[in-house]
């Protein structure tokens, strides 16, 4: 069964915010959500257009989605390469430091 042009650009957007090697696997899982609660709105009597229509109503906006999908499938990515800023800038601080001297036991006196 064909899916609607709408559920095609709702899937197009919900999935445009992930890394190209987890778009097809996050779109197909995506599809086949919205394919399930399809069928459940058949089961309840609408008809093949309406149960598209109530299957996009009860997933939600699709921006909110592309959104929540970005954080759980980008976090990881932006938490390393935090931490490797964090070590980096780290260093250079410790490079760039001021070299203090430890300062003598005693002191001469005149």
């Amino acid at each position: 069964m064909k899916s609607p042009g709408a559920v095609e650009v709702y899937l197009k957007r919900a999935v445009c915010l992930l890394p190209p090697q987890t778009r097809q696997n996050v779109r197909s899982e995506l599809h086949a959500n919205l394919y399930q609660t399809m069928l459940d709105a058949r089961l309840e009597g609408l008809d093949e257009a309406d149960a598209w229509a109530a299957s996009l109503r009860q997933q939600g906006s699709e921006w909110g989605l592309a959104l929540n999908l970005a954080r759980v499938y980008t976090l990881g990515l932006v938490l390393r390469v935090f931490l490797v800023g964090l070590a980096l800038g780290g260093a250079a601080y410790a490079v760039r430091g001021e070299i203090h001297t430890a300062p003598t036991g005693q002191e001469a006196r005149p």
